[in-house]
């Protein structure tokens, strides 16, 4: 459990710190290796393993880039995802706002439609930073939902409306999927560690001199730190910074005269 409250802390930072800590750990990693191979009491028994062939730094090194392209994948698919359920939540209240706008017969559906925009936006965009819902936005649907059902129209245009309703339901429910599914600790426990074990293996095939031994572990160090915190600080779609915006919902409320 410790190492994912680390890696859950440390994907609530900045790419700035996430980076400086990673990289901390990863060259505090190389020193202790380097002082293991030539320094420590244990260093002639190190130097018994020399021998062993480069080739042989391909195999975690392989496993560690194909586990950060499938991460990277989910990452950037989760991000679209969230873009696209965005998208679609405000598409059905640009429908409902321009049904109301043409007067449908409903007179408390813009009231309806304001409160449930104001409490997306107040209340659980905050909240899905967390993964949650936001009680106050399921209430105010519930109470859009009930406006739609009992409006004075004609039926097939209140099928309209209640179609719209429902789709907007839907957006809601994969924009709170994609919060609550993200981020996923133990893929992100499984590439830092193969990292790790990728400089250990670096270090074994560069038993000759310190010199070469630091400067590959730098190289892949420096590698991995730009992939794993570049990826990270997108991988919880609605946590800012980086984090899906709720602008484009705001702007609805600059349009519906909040």
């Amino acid at each position: 459990m410790e190492n994912v409250t680390f890696i859950h802390w440390w994907m609530s930072q900045t790419t700035t710190v996430m980076a400086l800590t990673l990289s901390g750990t990863m060259i505090a990693l190389a020193l202790f290796l380097c002082w293991l191979s030539f320094a420590s009491p244990l260093s002639t028994r190190m130097h018994n393993w020399k021998g062993v062939v480069p080739p042989f730094v391909g195999v975690p090194a392989t496993l560690f880039g194909l586990l950060m392209t499938f991460l990277s994948q989910d990452v950037w698919d989760a991000n679209r995802r969230a873009y696209s359920a965005l998208a679609l939540e405000r598409e059905e209240l640009m429908t409902l706002m321009t049904l109301s706008g043409n007067g449908v017969g409903a007179d408390d559906l813009p009231t309806a439609l304001r409160n449930y925009i104001e409490s997306v936006v107040a209340l659980e965009w905050k909240a899905m930073e967390n993964g949650e819902p936001a009680p106050e936005a399921e209430a105010a649907l519930n109470a859009l939902t009930r406006v739609v059902s009992t409006a004075k129209v004609e039926p097939a245009f209140q099928r309209a409306l209640i179609d719209t309703v429902l789709k907007l339901r839907l957006a809601r429910e994969q924009r709170l999927a994609i919060a609550g599914a993200y981020p996923d600790d133990r893929k992100w426990a499984a590439v830092i560690i193969i990292a790790f074990i990728t400089q250990i293996a670096l270090a074994v095939v560069h038993l000759e001199r310190a010199g070469s031994q630091l400067l590959a572990q730098a190289i892949f160090s420096a590698a991995a730190v730009v992939a794993l915190s570049l990826v990270a600080s997108v991988e919880e779609p609605f946590a800012p910074p980086k984090g899906v915006s709720s602008l484009p919902l705001e702007q609805l409320l600059e349009r519906a005269g909040k």
